[in-house]
């Protein structure tokens, strides 16, 4: 079989066939019986073609289905003998630089499905590479993009996350250390900046109810609050995204996680938190536990 701007059965059907120049990307077959479909890259002299089809893969195939009781048709095993590992990579639309949030090692067929669920991307357009390792080197980005949208606040470790929709308030101010000095012989002092320090803290206020199934669970809300407390003050690092685009590592620093009621089944919430790191930074995320691999630290 040939692909290409016309197709026949007949013995010159590889002599002078037109090139087609664009990619193909959709292949269709009906009404037949087929035992095996091929394609390469490569030319093939017509003179030395004694219509054996090649058993092995080699860099130029890139289409040989034998229905064997499947529809494979790709070089799923002839790239898991080569392929190290599959890393996913995820930058914003407007960054120049993927960075590396999930390293898998390759072993069998199955190991390159891969799903993740991704609690910390932001606001906004978002890429994510799916890119092969082969000897030691990054192969092509497979890129697909997504949208990010939500109208909440949400925190969140790795592998949870809890959206705070009712009630939800953030005081935020940003902590940068200065001193006046005052000396003599001048009238005003001169103000001094004590190191790098910058960060957010902020105190939290929000009423915690579980939704599911689109109805508020209020009834058991006590329950999902204490899920939530058990949460909040178990010693991990979180990470604070909003509605705006903001997003933040912090650490909840209140020693006490306070109530306000008007009805027993309307109670808020109170608690403060500081940032702790860079939500950013692939090594603050590893240093935290967000992500498994710091390869872009």
């Amino acid at each position: 079989m040939f692909i290409g701007g016309c197709f026949s059965g007949s013995i010159g059907a590889l002599s002078s066939s037109p090139v087609v120049p664009k990619e193909v990307e959709i292949l269709s077959i009906e009404n037949a019986i087929f035992d095996e479909i091929y394609s390469s890259n490569d030319l093939i002299e017509t003179n030395d073609f004694d219509g054996t089809i090649p058993s092995r893969w080699e860099f130029e195939t890139r289409l040989h289905a034998l229905f064997q009781n499947n529809l494979y048709g790709g070089n799923v095993n002839f790239t898991e003998s080569i392929v190290e590992s599959v890393r996913i990579k995820r930058r914003l639309k407007n960054e120049a630089k993927f960075r590396t949030i999930f390293e898998k090692q390759i072993v069998n067929n199955d190991d390159f499905a891969i799903e993740i669920m991704d609690y910390f991307e932001p606001i906004g357009i978002i890429e994510y590479a799916y890119v092969p390792i082969i000897s030691g080197g990054e192969g092509d980005y497979i890129i697909n993009e997504v949208e990010s949208k939500f109208d909440s606040y949400f925190i969140c470790e790795k592998d949870i996350s809890y959206p705070m929709v009712l009630d939800t308030a953030f005081n935020r101010k940003m902590i940068h250390r200065t001193s006046l000095v005052e000396l003599q012989g001048r009238a005003k002092p001169i103000i001094i900046k004590g190191g790098k320090i910058n960060y957010f803290t902020g105190d939290i206020s929000c009423t915690f109810i579980e939704l599911k199934n689109g109805l508020w669970q209020k009834s058991t809300s006590w329950k999902y609050r204490n899920t939530v407390y058990d949460f909040l003050t178990n010693g991990n690092t979180k990470i604070l995204k909003d509605f705006l685009g903001n997003i933040y590592m912090v650490g909840v620093t209140s020693d006490e996680i306070t109530e306000e009621s008007d009805y027993y089944e309307h109670v808020t919430t109170k608690f403060s938190v500081a940032e702790c790191g860079d939500a950013y930074s692939n090594g603050d995320l590893f240093d935290n536990g967000f992500i498994d691999t710091d390869l872009d630290r």
